[in-house]
């Protein structure tokens, strides 16, 4: 599994020659009404930060050949919410919804990012609203509803959503994530459900002297989810940018 990055390792390389999106593609069509809020632009974005991810786990893996108990979980976390990230902007049928997610995406990414100005005290040339009503505005002469197009997305909808586009289903992927973030949260309830323990004799009454260790089921299960998605965005990308879209 580990093996299948090698083809998207090299389209994330920046001395590749870009795929490019075809003029006459839904993909530009969405690109086009959107500028500068590009969708072919977020989802190659979303993809580097997945393939990036995934690379690093196939490092430790089999290149370091080291299984640690919960630190791979992050890096599958980071590539399931990227990789579910480009799928749920692609996969709507409908240019409307498509745009609207996009514009709820960049609505995301101004509110955290005035998040981080407003504590350490910056003041930016634009205000936060200033930028959200040039999203409005694209909205509007889009006819798209303008609540709508800044409505808060987190990413266990994105999660959940794209999880729909997969064979596994919605919920199988929300829980997968939600087990990849608990641990990496350090969340009691995964470690005692998601990774190998062993009760250890002598604990005195009311206590339990546990022997945690890395669970490779676990490990596996959980990274060929994001390997899916991750492949899924990939072809996804690969047919809205093609002419015409089937």
């Amino acid at each position: 599994m580990l093996e299948q990055i090698e083809p998207w390792l090299r389209r994330i390389d920046p001395a590749s020659p870009a795929t490019g999106v075809s003029p006459s593609s839904s993909l530009h069509g969405d690109d086009s009404r959107t500028h500068p809020y590009e969708t072919s632009q977020v989802v190659w974005h979303s993809l580097s930060h997945s393939v990036d991810h995934l690379h690093m786990l196939r490092t430790v893996l089999r290149d370091a050949r080291v299984i640690h108990m919960y630190s791979p979980y992050s890096l599958v976390r980071v590539a399931l919410e990227n990789a579910s990230a480009a799928v749920w902007m692609l996969a709507p049928p409908s240019r409307a919804d498509r745009i609207t997610r996009r514009l709820r995406f960049a609505a995301s990414d101004i509110r955290n990012g005035e998040k981080v100005k407003e504590l350490v005290g910056h003041v930016g040339p634009r205000t936060k609203d200033d930028r959200l009503d040039d999203l409005r505005g694209i909205a509007r002469r889009e006819g798209i509803d303008e609540g709508s197009a800044v409505k808060r997305v987190t990413y266990e909808e994105i999660v959940r959503v794209a999880g729909g586009q997969t064979a596994i289903g919605e919920v199988t992927t929300c829980m997968t994530w939600k087990i990849c973030s608990g641990i990496a949260h350090g969340d009691f309830w995964t470690t005692f459900n998601a990774l190998e323990r062993v009760e250890l004799p002598g604990a005195p009454p009311g206590v339990a002297h546990l022997r945690i260790s890395a669970n490779v089921e676990m490990l596996l299960y959980a990274a060929s989810f994001a390997f899916d998605m991750t492949r899924l965005a990939w072809d996804l990308l690969d047919q809205r940018s093609r002419s015409p879209y089937a």
